[in-house]
């Protein structure tokens, strides 16, 4: 007979689409919690997100008494974990004691269940958490078997639980069998028996309840095909037995085990640079070829979580945007509960779902941010303007605030990174950009499976790598270009244009002016001629609804030269485009707001979509992130430019 701890985590992003929370309780969370309450001798471990927790009870309220029927028998344990589903080793002690605290009182209150068993968000470990979760009652967590063979451990012995601890606090930590992730449901279910039975000791298997119903291929090999029918059939004949992890918890532990900070596997393949990624998996084949499959992963590692805000800077902007608020003190639950919403981790990462590129999770995220802002701000615990290193890279941001505009100007380029509404709590400037990810230059061919169906894991994105445009420097607002010949939107497209100047991706230094702004870099045009000093000074004023943008460009060099002038915003369509005279207006139906940029000198108009190709759950995805204009000026020696941009509702 195979042993079996089953955990079931279902999650989704704090303010997800209806539509898509609705097709997930009823392709997946409900239809696998009524077959299991069929059978009372299948006990499963279960963690609803919070916020997705909410929306059952709000909306589906027969599966929400179903779930409390099935803690009542004693078959479902209830899991506690961080309420709005943050990496809990990302965000400051404090808030990850409540968001924690929250989830506890939300079982306590509708279940009546005081949890001993935490979820660990995307099994991100790391040991500076274990003080936090047992003094708050915390006894087990699941990980993944990979964080024990990273530290040395080989995964044919790994069984039931092992103690950790950290400044003398002890933790249980049980390890999730990979082999189980990829059997169960995609293989036969006389393989997951076959393997259970061989398996040593008591086996754990912990994953996403979308597995079973929402990824591409599951409804129909798990419920319409009969996979969870034929599995559930074997645990009431007792095949396989299924235990409660706090009752495995009460038994001997298999040993001590001190973790390194590390997720699954595939998360530290994910969180490499592109050319990182491609080598790794060079690397694996030729390790697999030589010395066989399972050795990759014993010497083999890639990054870390945190790596994902080395990858992104917009990624690191946001984080390191919400953990200064944090760092403010402010005693309020508006801004607290603000705050804990914007922690939700799907946004600061991406793997196999969009993630980051995902605008939606973005928006989300400058809601609540911009809303604990004005709190901070109005509460008078955030002076502004400022200027420090706020997002922790060693550069200087500044933060200005207008009546309803609250601007983010990086050292980099000196631009803008940040066009937040505070009416209407929106960043006109959350775009992304075009990142190389390692899925664009590396596709490793699989041996299809005679049985069963592909995991997320084991989809091909299918492209041609050469037509993903992909950016060298960031997609901020009024990055200044220098080009020997003019550009057109084609070469604006895919950053295909020729760049003289070092301005685009450089530092400037920041000052402030009252309440402005000023950027400025003594550069250089690098030209056939030679090399020519150049020096390009900025500065941004908040006004009513919008921004005041002046530059001077003074330059030794006064033959003729191309000036452009990009400018990245967030939209959620192709917006409407209207032009009189130096005037540009971009209207958004969807947003409700029309941006009007008027120009102080003659120029040419590019604008191009800002498109990224991403991969998903469901193979490769077209996004939207907004536009690009760019503003094409001649230039000889010296120019002034002013910008004025403002917002209106329509």
């Amino acid at each position: 007979m195979g042993k079996l701890l089953f955990g079931v985590h279902n999650h989704q992003p704090v303010d997800n689409f209806r539509e898509v929370v609705d097709s997930a309780v009823e392709r997946a969370y409900r239809p696998f919690i009524e077959a299991a309450a069929k059978v009372e001798r299948f006990k499963f471990a279960l963690h609803f997100s919070g916020w997705l927790f909410e929306q059952v009870k709000l909306r589906h309220r027969e599966l929400f008494k179903l779930i409390r029927k099935l803690v009542e028998r004693g078959q479902v344990e209830l899991v506690t974990g961080g309420f709005y589903e943050p990496v809990l080793a990302s965000i400051p002690g404090d808030y990850r004691k409540a968001q924690v605290e929250k989830m506890n009182a939300f079982l306590k209150e509708n279940f009546g269940v005081e949890p001993k068993g935490l979820w660990l968000t995307e099994r991100v470990w790391d040991d500076s958490i274990v003080k936090d979760l047992t003094e708050l009652g915390v006894e087990w967590t699941a990980v993944d078997d990979y964080h024990f063979i990273a530290a040395g451990f080989e995964r044919e012995e790994l069984h039931g639980y092992y103690l950790t601890e950290s400044e003398g606090r002890v933790l249980k930590l049980f390890p999730i069998d990979k082999r189980l992730r990829y059997l169960v449901p995609f293989k036969p279910v006389d393989e997951v028996s076959g393997y259970l039975k061989g398996a040593k000791g008591l086996r754990t298997l912990f994953d996403d309840g979308e597995k079973f119903g929402v990824w591409p291929g599951t409804y129909s090999w798990v419920y319409e095909k009969g996979w969870l029918r034929s599995f559930l059939e074997l645990v009431e004949a007792g095949e396989v037995e299924t235990l409660h992890f706090s009752q495995a918890a009460e038994e001997k532990a298999s040993g001590i085990a001190y973790l390194p900070s590390v997720s699954y596997y595939e998360m530290g393949e994910w969180s490499l640079p592109a050319e990182r990624f491609k080598e790794l998996q060079e690397a694996k084949e030729l390790l697999e070829r030589e010395m066989g499959p399972r050795t990759p992963e014993k010497l083999l590692r890639g990054g870390i979580w945190k790596s994902f805000f080395v990858k992104y800077p917009e990624s690191n902007y946001m984080h390191k945007r919400m953990l200064k608020l944090c760092s403010l003190g402010v005693k309020s639950g508006r801004f607290t509960e603000n705050l804990l919403k914007s922690q939700c981790n799907d946004v600061f990462w991406h793997g196999v779902f969009g993630g980051i590129y995902l605008p939606v999770l973005r928006d989300n995220f400058w809601r609540y941010t911009v809303e604990a802002t004005k709190e901070a701000a109005e509460a008078g615990r955030l002076k502004l303007p400022l200027i420090e290193d706020f997002n922790l890279d060693g550069l200087e941001e500044a933060l200005i605030r207008g009546e309803e505009l609250l601007v983010g100007v990086g050292s980099l380029a000196g631009a803008v990174v940040e066009l937040s509404l505070l009416n209407l709590p929106f960043n006109v400037q959350a775009v992304v950009s075009r990142h190389t990810e390692g899925y664009h230059i590396y596709s490793r061919q699989r041996k299809k499976e005679n049985e069963g169906i592909s995991t997320i894991h084991e989809l091909e994105a299918t492209f041609k790598a050469e037509d993903v445009p992909r950016d060298w420097h960031r997609k901020d607002s009024f990055i200044c270009h220098f080009c020997p010949n003019p550009v057109t939107e084609e070469e604006l497209l895919f950053e295909r244009f020729r760049e003289v100047g070092d301005f685009a991706n450089q530092p400037f230094e920041l000052k402030l002016l009252g309440s402005s702004v000023t950027a400025e870099r003594r550069g250089a045009l690098y030209l056939e001629e030679g090399v020519f000093k150049t020096v390009v000074r900025k500065s941004f004023t908040p006004t009513g609804r919008g921004l005041l943008y002046r530059q001077e460009i003074e330059s030794d060099f006064k033959g003729k030269l191309y000036h452009l002038l990009e400018l990245n915003l967030h939209f959620t369509e192709i917006p409407r485009l209207g032009r009189k005279g130096g005037t540009v207006t971009l209207e958004d139906k969807n947003l409700g707001k029309r941006i009007k940029l008027s120009l102080s000198v003659p120029f040419e108009l590019l604008l191009t979509p800002l498109e990224t190709f991403h991969q998903s759950e469901r193979g490769l995805e077209r996004t939207l992130q907004g536009v690009t204009l760019g503003f094409l000026i001649p230039f000889r020696g010296s120019l002034k430019t002013t910008v004025n941009l403002e917002v209106e509702n329509v």
